[in-house]
């Protein structure tokens, strides 16, 4: 399985392209394309490399997880999953890129959802989803359990962790969701790639992050 990171828009999040070097199947998360340089430069590495988009995910539904979506099913046809509880936040998208000066036409219409029943096949690979609620209600991790990969959206950063005071926001959820539900089923050595800034470890972030000790 191959990752290929793009940190697009303004807020500098994490998108990523997980996908299987042999059967060329593929999931865009977190698609936060905003300029048509960060669109083509997605497109380049899909086309480049023969990878068939079966589906976007997104880990949660705030503006800079999700104001490339619409690009997204445009181009590639296929269903988008969001967990139902973060509904209310993607349909108020718009909105959401106006308080931050950014704008965007009106997003699509979400029919599929995430829950943690929900597997997804990349390749020969299986994606399974944890719900972990309190940066917003219906945040998930992203589990590749084969590969010990997860795409943990703002819920975990390096030695930091997600925003709690934006609506629907929790502190005491947030860190139950990552001590209960992320670690209990993550073990040390499972690689994290959160929606900013790099890449870190389970077992880092139970060793050293200052909100989990």
């Amino acid at each position: 399985m191959k990752i290929k990171t793009f940190t697009v828009n303004p807020f500098q999040m994490n998108s990523y392209l997980y996908y299987c070097e042999n059967t060329k199947e593929g999931v865009i998360i977190d698609p936060g394309y905003d300029t048509k340089y960060e669109q083509d430069d997605l497109l380049e590495h899909i086309n480049g490399n023969n990878i068939r988009i079966n589906y976007i995910l997104m880990t949660h539904g705030h503006i800079d997880h999700i104001l490339g979506n619409g690009f997204a099913v445009d181009n590639f046809a296929v269903p988008s999953y969001l967990h139902k509880d973060d509904l209310f936040l993607y349909e108020r998208g718009v909105e959401q890129a106006v308080l931050y000066g950014v704008q965007i036409p009106p997003l699509p219409e979400i029919k599929d959802f995430i829950d943690e029943r929900l597997k997804i096949k990349v390749g020969n690979n299986e994606l399974n989803f944890i719900h972990t609620p309190g940066h917003s209600p219906g945040g998930v991790c992203i589990v590749d359990h084969s590969e010990r990969v997860v795409f943990c959206g703002d819920v975990v950063f390096q030695s930091s962790i997600g925003r709690t005071d934006l609506p629907g926001g929790d502190y005491e959820t947030l860190i139950s969701s990552i001590n209960v539900n992320l670690f209990s089923k993550c073990s040390d050595e499972y690689k994290l790639y959160p929606g900013h800034m790099d890449s870190t470890t389970v077992g880092e972030e139970k060793k050293s992050n200052p909100y989990l000790r």
